[in-house]
């Protein structure tokens, strides 16, 4: 899929409330954490037990929140109670566990903030928490695992996976106020004949309570007929491969909800998955796909749940706990290209992983795009956990300037220029390249020669039309671009090479600020650059 370098790199928001900060204290793995995103996409790493699943619980947890009791909420933050989530290591006589977040456009300085605790409910019916609830999507591993988790023998049914993983995020359809999943656990939970009616009133109350189940189900159809369609338009558009077998994807409920009287137990919906290959129905997909396909699948319904999402809000969160984890090396870059392209752009992205290589690989796609942070997670549960920052090149390079380090200066001026000119000729020119075999020189020059022959196309345009050249703003940066080029190249063995940091010859401070300077000049002038091919 081919993406503009503008849209890799442009900041997608629809509304206006951005998380600015995020502050956890005795919740789950945390001690006292303090988490500055800045309006920022999040890409977090943390090893096994570092706190990503409990940042994702707290996120979860209070965007629910606005839409539960107070009782409901105290419950989470009661240290004598059954259901607390508080900090199992913190002092047992410390009960003043909260999740504080603080909102913002992304362009002011002015926050709104929100805190639930043992003593909070700030969330309470709030439009913008209620909204952002219904708008945001929670995604984890356990979803893949579980499209996978299905014997030869056995029906694909996967309602558990989608009661668990898809019901709490689906749209309300038809007159009810209450959601899908709040119906549906009203439901579970009742008691088909709670004035414990015999004989023909007995057996009317069961009637009335299938009829009930029989119409929870009908209004779930639309929902996951639209699911369905959506999820083939997604695999038709990211992963269906004009040169192979041609695959049709449907998910249906297929055996309404009722109660099992003489079992005493209510049966929820069969949802069945199935597939056609060329036209023909496959009775066991698990048994006809591999696992890179099934994969694909699920990933194409999954996401497909998320953007058939039509509530509209301010707030956006899409979290992603571990999902590329479970993916094979195929399928990774492929759900991260998805993810930077403009098919999410409305979201506020939250990607968690424990693979410090995942980690490095993608960070490494989106080095250079001001409007993400790195995070890593340090520490445990009884000795406290801290979110460090990883800086970009650029950033590590002004900071080492400031220290009067001009060696590791030069070194990561390097790193910047090459990562901002390899991105640009991937992303842009949408040329491959073999990661360690090319050089800075080299990128430099096929993003240069693009550079020139777009500017003596143009001189070629006027001088066969008799016309004077008059170049644009967008040509000027072009030519600008051509210059800083020529610029780099000079310095490339005084500045730009680690091997020459060796030599005799100090680095001479104004010749390393001049690079600095062309390198950020290089970095905004890339940036702004169109998809022009």
């Amino acid at each position: 899929m081919r993406m503009s370098y503008s849209a890799y790199k442009a900041w997608g928001e629809t509304g206006k409330a951005l998380l600015q900060r995020i502050e956890i204290k005795n919740f789950k793995a945390f001690k006292n954490l303090t988490l500055n995103l800045n309006g920022r996409h999040l890409l977090l790493y943390g090893a096994n037990g570092s706190g990503k699943s409990s940042l994702y619980w707290a996120l979860y947890t209070f965007l629910q929140s606005a839409g539960k009791t107070t009782d409901e909420i105290f419950k989470y933050f009661n240290k004598d109670g059954p259901q607390s989530l508080l900090n199992i290591y913190e002092d047992p006589e410390e009960n003043t566990g909260k999740i504080e977040i603080a909102f913002g456009d992304g362009k002011s300085a002015k926050e709104t903030i929100y805190r639930i605790g043992a003593e909070l409910h700030e969330t309470n019916d709030r439009p913008l928490i209620l909204k952002g609830n219904l708008a945001s999507d929670f995604i984890t591993y356990r979803f893949f695992f579980g499209f996978s988790d299905f014997r030869n023998s056995e029906m694909f049914n996967i309602w558990s996976l989608f009661e668990k993983e898809i019901l709490p995020f689906c749209v309300t359809h038809g007159g009810s106020s209450e959601s899908l999943e709040e119906q549906w656990v009203k439901l579970h939970h009742a008691n088909p004949n709670p004035n414990k009616y015999k004989g023909r009133a007995g057996g009317k109350a069961y009637r009335d309570f299938n009829v009930k189940l029989k119409q929870y189900s009908d209004t779930l159809k639309p929902v996951i007929a639209t699911i369905s369609d959506a999820a083939q338009k997604f695999y038709d558009k990211h992963f269906s491969d004009p040169e192979s077998d041609k695959i049709t994807l449907k998910i249906a409920i297929v055996l309404d909800a009722y109660y099992a009287r003489e079992a005493k137990i209510i049966m929820p919906p069969v949802l069945e998955f199935g597939i056609k290959v060329n036209g023909n129905k496959i009775k066991k997909p698990q048994s006809f796909l591999n696992e890179a396909k099934m994969t694909q699948i699920a990933l194409s319904i999954r996401f497909a749940a998320s953007l058939v999402n039509l509530h509209q809000s301010p707030l956006k969160l899409l979290v992603l706990d571990d999902i590329l984890v479970s993916l094979d090396m195929s399928n990774r870059m492929k759900v991260v290209e998805i993810l930077l392209s403009e098919t999410f752009a409305d979201y506020q992205k939250i990607i968690m992983t424990h693979d410090r290589g995942l980690f490095n690989e993608v960070k490494r796609q989106i080095q250079n795009n001001e409007h993400w942070s790195f995070v890593t997670l340090t520490g445990n549960p009884q000795d406290g956990i801290k979110a460090k920052p990883e800086r970009r090149p650029l950033e590590k390079a002004e900071d080492y300037f400031a220290d009067g380090k001009l060696d590791e200066v030069a070194q990561h001026l390097r790193i910047a220029a090459e990562e901002n000119v390899k991105t640009y000729r991937q992303v842009v020119l949408n040329q491959k390249v073999a990661d360690g075999f090319t050089s800075l020189s080299d990128h430099i020059k096929a993003v240069k020669k693009h550079f020139e022959g777009k500017l003596l196309q143009r001189c070629k345009q006027a001088m066969s039309g008799c016309k004077s050249l008059n170049f644009t703003d967008e040509e000027r940066e072009k030519a600008e671009v051509i210059q800083i080029f020529n610029k780099l190249q000079k310095m490339m063995e005084r500045v730009l090479n680690p091997a020459a940091h060796w030599n005799e010859v100090p680095l001479y401070e104004k010749e390393v600020e001049k690079t600095l300077e062309l390198i950020k000049k290089l970095a905004s002038l890339l940036e702004g650059e169109g998809v022009e091919k």
